[in-house]
């Protein structure tokens, strides 16, 4: 067993260890004269250079560069000679950040005149960002071409030496400083060294002390350079999850298997105003087995960190998580190790620690299926259960990172030139990028009314973390039952690498437009509802259409479905005060229902919906509780919680709620009922009450079997299969025509805390406003008494968003007295009196 750790080890240093052998820059092997990334760069006559490939005498490879540096005195602080190098404009920088020092062999032929006056300089020049000027650093050595001698290693330390404001330090040979500020001429980005992002160097030879503006040759060296490298491992910080959000090289969305859900959820953290990465697991195999993880690009390079560095996280795992599994990947076949540990289940926030060095393989899957990991390039984190998943347990994770990296928390500014323009249906939203920022996204919102905080009542989602370089958005416009005229505001923040979020842009100017009127949830299910296929009892209803012909299906990218007869549906959606009702009529010319094991791989539809009254923010993870979202799979068999793993109905439970079965002509239908109290209880969540004017969340999806497994994906959004994973995939719709529900007006201010206002006027005769405020979404309800404690009058009682808002109450057929109005949301309750005087 110490033998076969000893070779795991082995292996998964051996991209480590090549490393430390160094990397070279520069091997001096060819020409660099007729190298156009190279320059010979001088102050002009009589200073000089001359480069020669010398062949003949070299130290490593095949070849060394000969330089015949002769200097000018044209500065009283002394004049130059240097050997350029700048990465062509398009191509990748230079990243030296993992290794710790850099060497280049030197061996001088002919000496300088006044040693003592001439220094041997290596220039570092940085660009953080495209559009930032270069900035140099430097390095000096005062001794190593002050006499004739043979091959020399000068080896020179990559570190930023630290320095205050004034930028007062003197260049040395202990690291490199910043172009002293005192200097003149040079321009400057961050003021910080950044070794990942290096656009070149400088190799010169500087003098100093000849009299100013004289241009003789002030002196000259003839030296030879040969193998510049850099070499050393050191440790370079790689940042999952800063404690607000996902790291700079972290690809969004992040992604799931096996059921479980994976989303960020703002204030979750342990401490204030930090969030979390919240994990619902699933288990969708009945094994146990399911995760989350994300994808890196540029990869993490843990080479300098492997040896000596640890990956640490922070997690709260409810009761009854079992045994996880963390995961590193390289992406290429086998590359793969990982950490088992069993996390203390008691909900409250533990820190974990692995050292790099001790990821091992799979545990009790064989090391020759896996090949030696490149740490390198980590390509994949992630993060499954070991044959312990529970559908439903949930577990947060934050501060995910190796090393002690340095956050960024300043905020960026908030984006410019914000506008709009109308297209059909739809309005355009531009800005421009925030300069000086790089990896930032941006996010944009919509509102009827001017928005100064994007987490209002009434401030709406157009899209979030669209790209840096993209400055575009579109919003599709869309209205309940029939095209109507809107006019919006849009504004625009910017969130950069670190989370960091900018403050709200200025407003485009209000834009007026037509929302395409679209397919509504209907409040009149069939009152002789029957799951036998015949779809009679549903035509007083208007389906959702999901055509590929129309565009009111959408094909996912590079499946297969070849027009409205190979795969298209009508679906209708109904609820009552008792359940939620679903039929689908699918035209399909090839029905392969039971073709596979796996539900979706078969000719089955899918349902996505929140049974919730949505505004504001979209969810990205599936929420339970008040808010909750769920996924249907209709199987030939049975009907599928997909995102809770539970089964809903089978076709032989003798309930008569659902139905799968063969169309007479081509395709299949589906009809389907659940009782609310059904469907709440699978996820412990709120019981549903339909409201007219709420706005739900849905999507629907056709998987097209015909006759192998799946081969083609029809949607209602445009969601190309992201919705089983990403909730805010999904489109939405109204429960019947109104934009909102009845009674109750939804004001625009941000709202911090409940409140039950009094009412005005008071007394009042016969009517009366009541004003109260919501901090968190959920079932609210306002009741009226009377004084002997009897119920007079339910004025809300339903889903209610974040926000301020404002119901008459009209007292018209109550007798003259004192009244009391009580609100209850969450375990907030008030009570305030009233008087009506007729």
């Amino acid at each position: 067993m110490k033998q076969l750790i000893q070779l795991v080890l082995l292996l998964v240093l051996g991209v480590s260890l090549s490393v430390t052998k160094g990397q070279v820059i520069e091997s001096f092997d060819t020409d660099l004269s007729a190298d156009s990334t190279y320059q010979l760069n001088t102050e002009g006559p009589p200073s000089r250079m001359d480069y020669t490939l010398d062949n003949s005498d070299f130290k490593e490879g095949t070849g060394a560069g000969l330089v015949n540096y002769v200097i000018g005195s044209f500065w009283d602080w002394g004049s130059y000679a240097q050997l350029i190098k700048r990465v062509p404009d398009g191509e990748p920088l230079l990243d030296w950040s993992t290794s710790d020092s850099i060497s280049i062999w030197i061996k001088v032929l002919n000496a300088p005149k006044q040693p003592e006056l001439m220094v041997f300089r290596i220039q570092l020049a940085d660009r953080p960002n495209e559009t930032d000027p270069l900035e140099q650093y430097i390095y000096e050595n005062a001794t190593v071409l002050d006499g004739v001698h043979d091959w020399y290693e000068l080896k020179v330390p990559l570190f930023e030496r630290p320095q205050d404001d004034s930028q007062s330090l003197i260049p040395d040979s202990t690291g490199f400083i910043l172009n002293p500020a005192g200097w003149g001429g040079f321009t400057y980005n961050n003021k910080k060294l950044d070794f990942d992002k290096l656009v070149g160097y400088n190799i010169s030879a500087i003098v100093s002390g000849y009299t100013a503006g004289t241009h003789l040759p002030a002196d000259s060296v003839v030296v030879m350079f040969d193998e510049f490298k850099r070499f050393g491992l050191k440790a370079v910080p790689a940042i999952i999850f800063n404690g607000v959000a996902y790291g700079p090289s972290i690809v969004q969305p992040a992604w799931s298997w096996g059921q479980s859900t994976i989303g960020v959820e703002e204030g979750a953290g342990p401490v204030t105003n930090s969030n979390a990465i919240k994990w619902v697991q699933g288990n969708e195999y009945g094994n146990g087995w399911t995760g989350v993880g994300v994808n890196v690009a540029p990869p993490f390079n843990l080479a300098g960190a492997w040896t000596k560095d640890s990956l640490q996280f922070k997690m709260k795992a409810e009761s009854g998580v079992g045994v996880l599994r963390l995961q590193l990947e390289d992406g290429t076949a086998g590359g793969k190790r990982g950490w088992n540990f069993t996390p203390t289940d008691d909900n409250q926030w533990h820190t974990y620690k692995v050292a790099l060095q001790d990821l091992i393989y799979p545990p009790g899957e064989p090391p020759a299926n896996y090949g030696p990991i490149d740490s390198s390039a980590i390509s994949v984190v992630g993060m499954m259960a070991e044959a312990s998943g529970i559908a439903g347990k949930v577990i947060y994770i934050t501060d995910w990172w190796t090393g002690n990296p340095e956050f960024d928390v300043i905020p960026p500014d908030a984006p410019l030139n914000v506008s709009s323009f109308t297209g059909v249906n739809q309005n355009i939203v531009l800005w421009e990028d925030v300069p000086g920022e790089t990896g930032e996204t941006y996010d944009v919102y919509y509102s009827t009314s001017q928005i100064t905080d994007v987490k209002a009542s009434g401030v709406e989602t157009v899209a979030l973390n669209i790209a840096e370089n993209t400055n575009l958005a579109e919003h599709i416009l869309i209205a309940p039952g029939s095209n109507q005229d809107v006019t919006y505001y849009y504004a625009v923040i910017c969130k950069d690498a670190s989370g960091n979020k900018s403050t709200v842009s200025v407003n485009s100017a209000p834009l007026t437009n037509t929302a395409k009127g679209v397919t509504t949830i209907s409040m009149n299910p069939p009152a002789n509802f029957a799951a036998d296929g015949d779809l009679t009892e549903w035509q007083s209803i208007t389906p959702f259409r999901m055509y590929p012909s129309d565009g009111s299906g959408h094909i996912v990218t590079n499946d297969k479905i070849d027009g409205d007869a190979d795969c298209s549906a009508n679906v209708w959606v109904g609820m009552d005060a008792d359940y939620l009702y679903v039929a689908f009529d699918v035209f399909d010319d090839i029905f392969t229902p039971d073709i596979s094991s796996d539900s979706w791989m078969n000719d089955a539809p899918d349902l996505f919906i929140g049974l919730y009254n949505y505004h504001g923010l979209s969810h990205t993870s599936y929420k339970r509780g008040a808010q909750p979202d769920y996924h249907f799979r209709f199987a030939y068999n049975r009907v599928i919680l997909d995102n809770l793993g539970a089964v809903v109905d089978t076709i032989d439970s003798g309930t008569g709620n659902y139905f799968y079965g063969e169309a007479i002509g081509t395709g299949y239908r589906v009809e389907f009922r659940v009782k609310w109290t059904d469907l709440a209880a699978f996820g412990s969540d709120n019981v549903f009450t339909p409201t007219e004017g709420f706005r739900i969340p849905i999507d629907f999806e056709i998987n097209d079997a015909d006759g192998a497994p799946r081969e083609g994906r029809l949607t209602y959004a445009d969601s190309q299969d992201k919705s089983y994973q990403d909730v805010s995939r999904w489109t939405y719709t109204w429960i019947g025509n109104l934009w909102n529900p009845v009674g109750v007006e939804q004001e625009g201010q941000p709202v911090t805390d409940y409140n039950l206002a009094q009412n005005y006027p008071n007394p009042f005769n016969p009517s009366t406003q009541i004003k109260f405020a919501i901090k968190e979404t959920g079932k609210v309800s306002l009741k009226v008494f009377d004084m002997l404690g009897r119920q007079v009058a339910t004025l809300v009682n339903n889903q209610l968003a974040t926000g301020s808002y404002t119901i008459n109450f009209n007292a018209a057929d109550l007798a003259s007295g004192i009244y009391f109005y009580r609100l209850e949301s969450g375990s907030f309750v008030q009570t305030n009196k009233m008087m009506l005087l007729k």
